[in-house]
């Protein structure tokens, strides 16, 4: 499964075939079909975005949420992507990033290369522990949005003549409020900085049985499921609607206090809070807009709620005002 290692310096795409298409062909098509579907409806790309939040499941599941983001991206005006994905397995240390040997993360579009002189900065802070290889590759949160990433970065005519963007992988482990603060003062900078974009990787809720979860939240919040297809569709909704408006309000301590009281099972809570620090600490204020929302138990053929359920949410964040205008 995945692409064989031609030297030890580039981490490979692991979860291709499985949780994505491993045929490079397959693979292009499918991401052109769910990005269609989004510029078809209207989605047109923003070279002012600063940061996006993007689901991680297997892409037959979240690739559609995810493409509602993907698609409102400026290929043109990148430089650099910060990607935020939270450790589902591996106990890491604050935040995790590749060691100074690795240099490109692999699809089966191409190789994206990582940012050397970014990571070498921060590694400079002694605050980013080093990943071991085969942590990074056992986990699919910063993997599955490197797809969406080659398809709009690599071999792209939009990008004739312009450098190859380059990746920045943090795995964000064991933090807690302050250390989120250290870690979003840290990357403030990058967030500041002209074609530097920030992809986090978060799923949203995961409920029913399979995940001894079944918090409800309250209906009158949904949107997207007010008529089910299932009763709890609209409660789960409701309950990740109120963690998304605190993001969306960009309230770290209130987003800590609903997640401590509800205990909802959003497993890149703790990339988002490295966000929320990170805006907090930017000298450029900025807004959050939810694009698309949406249950893998809603969809055909799938079990209900009470078997299983997981929530997936996409979102951007820009500048509050842009060429002096309010947006």
């Amino acid at each position: 499964m995945g692409s064989g290692r031609p030297n030890g310096s580039i981490r490979r795409a692991t979860h291709a075939g499985s949780w994505y298409e491993e045929d490079a062909a397959a693979l292009r098509a499918q991401l052109e079909r769910m990005l269609g579907a989004e510029y078809a409806e209207g989605a047109t790309t923003d070279s002012d975005l600063k940061a996006v939040i993007s689901p991680h499941a297997g892409l037959r599941f979240s690739g559609p949420v995810a493409a509602a983001i993907y698609a409102r991206l400026d290929p043109r005006s990148i430089r650099r992507i910060v990607v935020l994905g939270p450790s589902h397995h591996a106990y890491v240390d604050g935040c995790g990033i590749p060691g100074d040997e690795v240099t490109a993360y692999r699809t089966p579009l191409g190789d994206l290369p990582l940012d050397a002189d970014t990571l070498n900065e921060l590694r400079g802070t002694q605050k980013f522990a080093q990943l071991k290889m085969s942590v990074d590759e056992a986990e699919h949160s910063i993997e599955m949005q490197l797809p969406f990433l080659a398809q709009l970065l690599l071999n792209n005519p939009m990008r004739d003549g312009l450098p190859p963007a380059t990746i920045v992988p943090i795995m964000v482990g064991q933090v807690n409020a302050t250390t989120e603060a250290l870690y979003g003062h840290l990357l403030a900078p990058l967030l500041q900085d002209k074609g530097t974009i920030f992809v986090v990787s978060s799923d949203f809720c995961h409920w029913g049985a399979q995940f001894g979860y079944t918090r409800k939240g309250s209906p009158t919040l949904a949107k997207t499921y007010v008529n089910g297809p299932h009763p709890d569709n609209a409660q789960i909704e409701g309950l990740d609607r109120e963690g998304m408006a605190y993001i969306e309000k960009q309230d770290a301590g209130a987003f800590r206090k609903y997640l401590q009281r509800d205990g909802n099972t959003i497993c890149g809570r703790h990339p988002i809070l490295l966000l929320l620090e990170a805006m907090a600490a930017s000298r450029s204020p900025l807004i959050v807009d939810w694009v698309k929302y949406a249950q893998s138990s809603a969809m055909p053929g799938m079990p209900p709620p009470s078997q299983s359920s997981v929530s997936y949410a996409c979102a951007y964040c820009k500048p509050l005002q842009v060429g002096g205008y309010s947006n």
